[in-house]
């Protein structure tokens, strides 16, 4: 098999990945905060839990993408499928809090965003078979999307809970 062309992304992975771990410690002290609200199902299965997940895929992307042994068959089934479960997962949170009353910037951010760089990474899985120069381009834009928008969540998050009415 040859090798893949990734030594020249290893240290942008390994910058994202840690900077998502990082992000996703946050995220459980937001979590933390609100533990504190009566009504908190709906926030942990459509806010909170989502940016972990979305957080925690782009550290499990990074690890796949700096994996020293990693074969081009075995990219594409990784990719391939962390892309469509992400898509779907996606969907799936969009089933739960597009009923509610969210203002643009966060439909796009908690929904439209996350699905869209999912299905990019599917995308790209599935054309890294032919060796298209842009493959691991659109890994990096969409891995650094999910990254953007987890952040921008978080901090979406974090602020509501502080700035919100204790009673």
């Amino acid at each position: 098999m040859a090798a893949l062309p990734l030594a020249d992304w290893r240290d942008f992975y390994v910058t994202i990945g840690t900077a998502s771990g990082a992000i996703v410690g946050a995220s459980f002290i937001v979590a933390t905060l609100a533990s504190e609200l009566k009504e908190r199902t709906l926030g942990l299965r459509g806010f909170i839990t989502p940016t972990a997940v979305y957080l925690g895929s782009v550290l499990v992307g990074s690890a796949i993408l700096t994996a020293p042994t990693l074969t081009p068959f075995a990219l594409a089934v990784l990719l391939g499928a962390g892309g469509t479960g992400g898509a779907v997962y996606g969907f799936v949170v969009a089933r739960r809090v597009w009923k509610l009353n969210l203002d643009l910037a966060d439909r796009a951010c908690y929904v439209v965003l996350p699905i869209a760089a999912y299905v990019a990474i599917a995308a790209a899985a599935f054309v890294e078979s032919w060796a298209v120069d842009w493959t691991f381009d659109t890994l990096a834009v969409a891995l650094v999307a999910i990254l953007i928008v987890g952040m921008r969540n978080a901090w979406d998050m974090a602020s509501f809970m502080i700035t919100r009415d204790r009673e």
